[in-house]
């Protein structure tokens, strides 16, 4: 084993299985405003958001329910306006509205945040932070290791309100962390681990929520093994698949999830050579065969949208697009045209 450094984000805690999301009334204890910051949907068809505000009891401040799809800049901004004087920021939702939680949390301060996600796109482990300008139609952002949310609860119970494409598709999402620290983040003694095992669990567990909607139990694994896939951000650079995934989502109004659906496969394909054998071998055995054909047949099986075109993208932008990617422009082509 060569040698190395590790260092750990500033999560403190992990509340997870079913009711854990009854622990947040004693995360919530200690602060005097806590501010709840959530999407439209969860709060006007479901009444989970109520659930969550009646466990902060009279410390509920607020709550901001129009966090939108890859996190507008105007959005953040709103919502920021709103929790100037919270102490606490509750982030409820999937990875849109975790991301604007943290970039809330920047704007006014880094006051204590406790992230408790319905999808598994991960973005609660992360110390980057995509916002959408909106006006540009790009994802930009920033890293900070201070808008890591400290607590984290992962309740399977709140995500059966999750739209079936919406979970399932944040599941290759989390797949591509897994795949990407694999292959980009070279040999490391805890991702190697926590990376291929997430990986299989996704692989194994996501056409099982599929079949078997309702059962929590699995949903609860998911969350695990979408935890194990990203446990460690700071290890698990971004490869291709997530850049792009950044562009088309921000530019072409792709669902985040639904990104990884379609560039992750022909990623893999196109850059293929430029790994180590051993890495990939790693990964083939993570995911039980050649690596593109399980993430291509897994996406199908999932009956996940994997071309863009399906998504209204001119075919004439790939070149575009492609260009912006430098000395990797080429392949960024390649395996646009392949996702085509």
């Amino acid at each position: 084993m060569r040698a190395g450094t590790h260092t750990f984000l500033p999560t403190r805690r992990v509340h997870f299985g079913a009711g854990s999301v009854a622990r947040l009334e004693e995360e919530a204890r200690p602060y005097g405003r806590a501010f709840v910051v959530t999407g439209r949907t969860l709060d006007e068809k479901t009444d989970l958001v109520r659930r969550v505000e009646g466990l902060l009891g009279e410390r509920h401040a607020g709550t901001f329910a129009g966090m939108g799809e890859h996190t507008p800049g105007s959005a953040v901004e709103r919502a920021a306006e709103r929790a100037r004087e919270a102490d606490l920021l509750v982030a409820f939702g999937g990875g849109s509205v975790v991301d604007g939680t943290k970039a809330v949390a920047a704007r006014v301060g880094y006051p204590q945040q406790v992230a408790v996600p319905t999808t598994l796109s991960g973005a609660e482990w992360a110390h980057l932070v995509g916002v959408t300008d909106e006006a540009a139609g790009r994802k930009a952002g920033f890293a900070d290791e201070r808008a890591v949310p400290p607590v984290v609860i992962l309740d399977p119970e709140l995500t059966l309100a999750t739209p079936e494409r919406l979970w399932l598709s944040t599941g290759i999402r989390a797949l591509d962390h897994a795949v990407e620290g694999i292959l980009y983040g070279g040999e490391h003694p805890v991702t190697d681990v926590t990376g291929v095992e997430g990986a299989r669990r996704l692989v194994r567990l996501l056409p099982r929520s599929k079949r078997e909607p309702g059962d929590v139990e699995v949903r609860g694994e998911l969350q695990v093994a979408s935890w194990l896939a990203y446990f460690a951000p700071l290890n698990t650079p971004m490869g291709i698949s997530h850049v792009l995934g950044r562009r088309l989502g921000a530019s072409y109004g792709i669902p985040h999830g639904i990104t990884s659906c379609i560039t992750l496969a022909p990623s893999l394909e196109v850059m293929r050579e430029g790994f180590a054998s051993q890495r990939w071998e790693l990964l083939s055995g993570a995911l039980g065969g050649d690596p593109p054909e399980r993430v291509a047949a897994l996406v199908r099986e999932l009956g996940l949208p994997h071309r863009l075109r399906d998504f209204g993208v001119p075919e004439e932008d790939l070149e575009k697009v492609a260009s912006e990617f430098g000395e990797r422009a080429a392949r960024a082509l390649e395996i646009l045209r392949r996702a085509y």
